[in-house]
């Protein structure tokens, strides 16, 4: 991977150091040991430390550490670095040079292999690599080092220069060009002594030696006109960064040289004291290592701190307002302070005011309003006087003062909104005007002159003396906790909360919040500001900035994940950003954009941010730098790696180097062929991914920095493949599947001849058991429709067949237009109760078995007789001609009279019978359903009566009345059809005639035993 172009930004030539923002990493943070000799940056962004106990290398976040036991080439006491471009590294130690590449190191052989060859220094021009050796210059010619130029005393420090490359000595300093080496010695009173460090300053050659610092003018040495020279200390280390300042390590400080500007002489300082090395990395960070302190990084941070040592009375700092005669005020613990010409001057003491402290301030032309925790105080023409008008705001702390275009002051105080008018009239807006929670806390007019008030539960309007609630049914919480109101540009505006989300964009229509469902930081928004194109935001947490473009991406979709840059971190959830402390933004005045700066109150003065300082810059790419799997490091060196046969569970290691605080790398993976989407890290800190049993195939991990533009540019990739087991490969699976199934068919095959077997043997037996089970079924059926004793059928039967012989009668013509009809006769046996009582219930069930033997002989067959219950028989008689029921009656009753009954024990008898008959249907001009088959029973049942209190042994048949209408028309009649007899459309007739109502006696219901 070639060198990645970055634009170099070096430390701030006009800012104090003490205003650089110093981070220290020693041994704790992963640094194999404390002091640090040498410092290089490759080209893939690494920087390289290298130490007394070995090398470190670091990425911003994590040292990977290289020492005796990992790396067995590698001597522990590093004293030199240098990173090529074609992404070598050169190690110098106490006993020669290593080179490390593609994950190895590899001891270069010199001339005195076997003895000490300590290297000091090492530099690259255009054409070689030059070791500086302990008798002369040397170059790296493959695995060798070859000798260019003897030195008797040696080459101590290397500087390489355009074209030139400078060697120094023992009391003299070697110029190599265009192959020809020339001396240039010290004078006489520096002879001898060694030139531990060069450096190029000013136009002019610099050296740094035991007797301090020395510069070359026009081809001789001169001492440096600096207060190093005055007291001599040993120079360990110098170097001249991008902004032309030259950096110089002593034993005794660090002194900081600028063209036209006196030397800063820096003197215990967190991470300057017993320097070693100086390194500037490509951000234009300052490295130093120490010889006791381990490694500091110094950067220009963001910010520029005001506070007590410019002459900051009180440092606790409320809010400020700039004056518009020049300068800035500023509210703090104790009165109001003034920021003019680089000072601070207290102009108003604490004792001056209402309360001590100065809450809000709000500054116009030659006169400043001043907001305390207990009413308000004016400062003009030199005093401070508590305007009368404004007497009830006492003892009532004021959090926002300001003055709308048609010149009305507005105090947002904790007791409601007062307005005071041009007249002097002072108007109070609380609870009664329309106010949830009388604590209001911002006031803002808009540029079309609208009054906006920020409450502490929920956003109003004032309009006209009225008090008008906002956010209703445009998606802003009706309580939310304003902390303060912008509006931007282009007309929208943006509300921070100190509830749920911290920001609420509203475009005129909708509100739309902005919090951390959209990636952006957890804070309680005390000030919004605009400035250019980005959206400033800040509070207890810190500040960050947000591109207007992200508003609009956040508008057209209120679930996009924006990109917000962490400029100060004051205790953010995230890592980012330059920390420091605060801010308080309590009072009005909470901010102020001004001088390409944003000026913010904190506890400890005033933090000025430089708005352009933390620019974003290029980026080093993410690398992929090696799979751990099986207790093997496997280097990410190869397009393609293969994993060993049985690894299935890879931890895949990665980096992104990264040392600009307020872009900090944002990484997701995902390895495709495995994974759908990008996976997030589960801390911003973690650079590793692991998987468990991953099947065989062929996959692609991935990671990219999700913190830039287009994250997919900065995407690393490496594709990897997991073996197959012989069983897991296809054609293992085409065999095995083959045999499973052949198996199967064979199973299938064996348990088809054993299913047949059983299911022929168990359809026997089922054939067997259901012909039982029909046997058993007929007998028990025979046994329900059987009367025990005659062996005739019983009711049961008659109910179930009848309705079937009627269907089947209805297919008949004849008896469809009514020339035939079925025959419903009744019979009942005459004394039967006599015979019972006489000779016994043995002999009445002889005599009721012969009556049913005779009943049997006499009937056709399909006729059917049945035992309708005690001595009452039912005789049912298949469709035969109409009008035959006289006939049929009388032949019954002569038939049964012919017959002589034994009773047994010798006896004999001859019985009657009393019969009632009917025809069904017994209205064939009408609906044959008219009456159902037990209603033509009742009816000869009724006929059966008559005949038997009217001397018994006889018939009685049921007719229809000539001439007499059914009273139903064709409904089925669903009455008693002893009715029908009463009301005259029904008639009996017998031997003697037809039988006349009169003469005709109602059975009792219920219906009592017949009488014998």
């Amino acid at each position: 991977m070639g060198l990645i172009s970055l634009e170099t930004h070096a430390l701030e030539t006009d800012k104090p150091f003490r205003d650089f923002v110093v981070d220290q990493w020693d041994v704790k943070e992963g640094l194999p040991q404390i002091t640090v000799l040498a410092i290089t940056q490759d080209t893939n962004g690494y920087l390289w430390f290298g130490t007394q106990a070995g090398l470190a290398r670091f990425d911003g976040v994590h040292f990977h550490r290289y020492t005796a036991e990992n790396a067995p080439n590698l001597n522990a006491n590093i004293q030199a670095l240098h990173a090529d471009r074609q992404g070598r590294l050169w190690i110098g130690t106490a006993r020669g040079l290593i080179r490390f590449e593609q994950g190895q190191f590899k001891k270069i052989s010199h001339p005195k292999d076997g003895l000490d060859f300590s290297i000091r220094a090492i530099a690259a021009t255009a054409d070689a690599v030059y070791i500086a050796g302990p008798d002369g210059l040397y170059s790296a010619q493959g695995d060798q080092l070859r000798r260019q130029y003897a030195i008797p005393s040696g080459a101590l420090s290397l500087l390489n220069h355009g074209d030139d490359l400078w060697i120094g000595s023992a009391g003299q300093v070697f110029l190599l060009r265009n192959n020809t080496l020339r001396a240039f010695p010290l004078p006489e009173s520096a002879s001898g002594i060694p030139i531990t460090s060069l450096a190029w300053f000013e136009g002019e050659l610099w050296a740094g030696s035991s007797r301090g610092l020395f510069r070359l003018h026009q081809g001789k040495w001169l001492p440096a006109s600096t207060r190093i020279n005055q007291t001599t200390p040993t120079v360990e280390a110098m170097l001249s960064d991008h902004n032309g300042t030259l950096w110089v390590a002593t034993t005794q400080a660090l002194e900081r040289l600028r063209q036209g500007q006196p030397t800063e002489h820096i003197r215990n300082a967190p991470g300057t004291i017993s320097l070693r090395t100086l390194f500037e990395d490509s951000d234009g960070n300052l490295w130093m290592g120490s010889q006791t302190e381990g490694v500091a990084r110094f950067w220009n941070g963001y910010t520029r701190r005001l506070d007590t040592a410019y002459g900051l009375a009180n440092p606790l700092t409320w809010s400020l307002a700039k004056a518009p005669n020049g300068g800035t005020w500023f509210a703090t613990g104790d009165g109001v302070a003034q920021w003019r010409n680089g000072r601070f001057t207290q102009v108003i003491q604490g004792t001056q005011l209402p309360h001590t402290e100065a809450y809000s301030l709000f500054a116009e032309a030659n006169q400043l309003w001043i907001g305390t925790r207990a009413g308000v105080a004016l400062f003009r023409d030199g005093h401070v006087e508590t305007p009368a008008p404004l007497a009830p705001m006492r003892n009532t702390q004021i959090n926002d003062i300001v003055r709308d275009q048609q010149q009305r002051l507005w105090f947002a105080t904790t007791k409601g909104l007062f307005l005071l008018n041009p007249s002097n009239k002072l108007t109070l807006y609380g609870e009664r005007s329309g106010f949830t929670d009388t604590r209001i806390r911002v006031v803002y007019e808009t540029r079309d002159g609208r009054i906006l008030v920020g409450a502490t539960r929920g956003l109003f309007e004032w309009r006209d003396g009225q008090i008008i609630p906002l956010g209703r049914n445009t998606g802003l919480e009706e309580d939310i906790a304003v902390t303060s109101i912008l509006e931007l540009s282009d007309g929208r505006w943006l509300i921070g909360s100190s509830t749920g989300d911290g920001l609420h964009l509203f475009d005129g229509k909708r509100w739309t919040a902005l919090g951390s469902d959209n990636n952006l930081p957890v804070i309680i928004p005390f000030y919004v500001g605009e400035s250019g194109d980005d959206l400033w935001v800040a509070g207890m947490q810190g500040v960050y900035r947000l591109a207007m473009t992200e508003l609009n991406k956040a508008q057209a979709n209120p679930r996009a994940q924006l990109r917000a840059q962490i400029i100060i971190n004051s205790g953010f959830e995230r890592p980012g950003g330059q920390t420091d402390k605060c801010c308080n933004g309590s009072g009005g005045g909470r901010g102020l954009i001004q001088d390409g700066q944003l000026w913010l109150p904190t506890r400890d003065g005033a933090l000025l941010v430089n708005l352009n300082a933390a620019q974003p810059k290029a980026t080093h790419p993410v690398q992929i730098e090696s799979i751990d799997i099986d207790n093997r490091t496997l280097l990410a060196t190869h397009a393609v790696i293969h994993f060993p046969i049985d690894a299935r569970s890879p931890k895949f290691n990665f980096a992104a180097p990264a040392f600009q605080p307020a872009q900090v790398p944002l990484l997701r993976y995902k390895l495709e062929g495995y994974d759908n989407e990008w996976r997030s890290l589960e801390t911003p800190s973690q650079r590793s991914a692991s998987y468990s049993n991953l099947p065989p195939g062929d996959y692609v991990f991935k990671v990219a920095d999700f913190n830039t533009d287009n994250p997919l540019l900065s995407e690393a990739h490496i594709d990897i493949e997991v073996p197959a087991h012989v069983y897991e490969t296809l054609a293992f699976r085409i065999l095995v599947g083959l045999i499973i199934t052949a198996l199967i068919w064979l199973a299938y095959l064996g348990l088809r001849f054993r299913y047949t077997r059983q299911r022929e043997l168990l359809e026997q037996l089922v054939r067997e058991r259901t012909q039982e089970l029909q046997i058993a079924n007929r007998k028990l059926q025979e046994i329900s429709f059987t009367d025990h004793l005659t062996g005739l059928h019983n009711r049961r039967y008659l109910a179930q067949q009848i309705p079937v012989d009627s269907s089947f009668y209805e297919r008949d013509a004849n008896y469809r237009n009514g020339n035939d009809a079925a025959v419903f006769i009744l019979l009942d046996i005459d004394h039967f109760k006599a015979i019972n009582d006489t000779w016994g219930h043995a002999a009445g069930d002889l005599v009721l078995q012969q009556f049913a033997e005779l009943l049997e002989s006499i009937k056709r067959s399909g006729d059917y007789v049945a035992r309708w219950g005690g001595e009452e028989f039912l005789l049912v008689l298949r469709p035969l001609p109409r009008g035959s029921l006289a006939q049929i009656g009388q032949r019954l009753c002569d038939k049964v009279g012919e017959k002589e009954f034994d009773l047994g024990n010798g006896v004999r008898r001859h019985i009657t019978i009393s019969a009632g008959l009917v025809e069904s249907p017994l209205f064939p001009d009408r609906h044959h359903q008219l009456l159902s088959w037990e209603q033509l029973v009742t009816l000869a049942d009724h006929a059966m009566y008559q005949v038997k209190i009217s001397g018994r042994n006889g018939w009685l048949a049921c007719r229809p009345v000539p001439g007499a209408h059914f009273p139903e028309g064709d409904r089925i009649f669903n009455g008693n059809p002893d009715a029908l007899l009463d009301r005259g459309i029904l008639e009996l007739y017998g031997r003697e005639g037809r039988i006349t109502p009169s003469a005709r006696q109602g059975r009792p219901s219920p219906q009592p035993q017949a009488p014998d």
